[in-house]
């Protein structure tokens, strides 16, 4: 009980700003094709998941959306040679600037708008975010997240909960990727 009490307690004191993870959507308002890929077209409505990335090229301006293990779309077209918005957040919004230095490219962070996400999906989201700035690979944080929050009884779980709570030989099991976590 202890234990669940100071998870808790840490998943609290995470900024309330927190920066997403892969919890951010955008809705097409139009048929949008994906920039390294003009064939790959989301269509009016479609939803765009896992966006983790807001860009902006230096030289043209051209804004853009980025998924997590998917493409990029632009957030405008031109139609009648005017810009028109072609693709916004649903749930979060662009957040500051990335100090990541790219020639091409500047980045920005995009920060999850609380409000706008289930407990369940924001539990989810803050637990990913943690392991992420505990050193998790991507893909190894949102596996142990979404584990953390469907089984609670899990060997996972229960390595994550442990993770959490500061235990530095449970975040090298854990880093390790053990199988029961995959």
């Amino acid at each position: 009980m202890k234990r669940a009490i100071l998870s808790f307690v840490l998943l609290l004191l995470m900024p309330l700003a927190a920066l997403a993870a892969d919890a951010c959507k955008a809705v097409a308002l139009h048929d949008v094709p994906a920039l390294e890929d003009p064939a790959s077209v989301l269509k009016t409505g479609e939803l765009d998941t896992a966006v983790t990335q807001y860009r902006v090229n230096k030289k043209t301006g051209e804004a853009s959306f980025c998924s997590h293990g998917g493409y990029c779309y632009p957030t405008h077209l031109r139609e009648d040679g005017e810009p028109v918005e072609v693709l916004k957040l649903v749930n979060c919004q662009i957040g500051k600037q990335d100090d990541f230095d790219d020639p091409e490219d500047v980045y920005y962070d995009l920060d999850v708008i609380r409000s706008k996400l289930s407990p369940v999906e924001l539990k989810r989201d803050d637990v990913d975010n943690r392991l992420l700035e505990l050193g998790l690979c991507s893909a190894c944080a949102s596996s142990a997240a979404r584990l953390y929050v469907s089984k609670p009884h899990s060997s996972c779980a229960r390595l994550v909960r442990e993770t959490l709570e500061g235990n530095s030989d449970a975040l090298k099991i854990l880093s390790g990727r053990p199988p029961f976590c995959g």
